[in-house]
């Protein structure tokens, strides 16, 4: 299992990154209603995991960065018991085990979209079908590739400044400074991202300095519908947004709902 890219910035990670809008409240209130045995891929530092064990939801959450599940461990002892349990796996989500099947698998923040190839995207798909009890949900959302979005993306050169912001770093009299540059790859659909960290003193001396490569797959509509169908799951809706309004040409995000065939050989 080579190394995530996550191992770099774990300790920055809940500092830039927050979520989609109504997107935690969204999966977590799947599970909820629900009161699923659940499985998260991509859990990361736990921003949605905790939320759901701290609702009585059942959870294993799996990542395959050590760093970012030891700052989800830390993250859930400072809160203390819950009443969902939690446990934490390190494991690739295109190729894993649990010894377990669930009643909802879900993939947030557009995890799925960083499985770049076809075998890794299918044999994903199969693990988690796998995971599933006859009838289980598999809930995800990726980026919606819109032809304005591209389209930006086309006219800048590459190492375009797309994003800056600083933060202000907890107990310190320093900040956090994050930029990020992108382009993209569009005949094998890939988004390409640099990320820079750096924290900056009060005399706005840089103490701490790194680059964070990032690659992000994208799908067409009708190209993530063929995937779940190849790989034995029935697609019950897809939103385009997360108070479950339908998805449009306009939305900016695909959310799909799939379920695992109650019956019948998975293949």
């Amino acid at each position: 299992m080579s190394e995530s890219p996550y191992e770099l910035w774990a300790d920055y990670y809940d500092i830039v990154h927050t979520g989609l809008p109504g997107e935690a409240e969204f999966y977590v209130g799947q599970a909820v209603r629900t009161r699923a045995e659940t499985l998260e891929l991509g859990c990361g530092t736990g921003r949605i995991a905790i939320p759901m064990a701290m609702s009585g939801v059942n959870v294993v959450g799996l990542d395959n960065s050590k760093a970012m599940l030891r700052q989800c461990r830390e993250k859930k002892r400072r809160i203390g018991p819950t009443p969902g349990r939690l446990r934490l796996v390190e494991g690739d989500m295109s190729d894993f085990d649990l010894g377990q099947v669930f009643d909802l698998a879900v993939m947030p923040y557009r995890a799925f979209m960083h499985l770049l190839t076809p075998e890794s995207r299918a044999s994903c798909l199969a693990c988690v079908c796998r995971h599933l009890r006859p009838g289980g949900l598999f809930i995800l959302n990726v980026w919606v590739p819109r032809e304005r979005d591209l389209a930006a993306h086309r006219a800048r050169e590459r190492g375009t400044i797309v994003f800056a912001g600083r933060y202000p770093l907890a107990g310190t009299q320093r900040e956090l400074a994050h930029s990020v540059a992108a382009w993209c790859d569009e005949e094998r659909q890939i988004l390409e991202e640099q990320h820079q960290l750096q924290e900056v003193d009060r005399r706005g001396e840089v103490t701490y300095s790194a680059i964070l490569p990032m690659q992000r797959a994208w799908l067409t509509p009708v190209q993530m519908r063929r995937l779940l169908e190849t790989q034995h799951f029935a697609v019950d809706a897809v939103f385009g947004d997360f108070e479950c309004a339908p998805y449009t040409a306009e939305s900016t995000e695909m959310i799909w709902v799939a379920s695992r065939p109650a019956a019948g050989p998975l293949g």
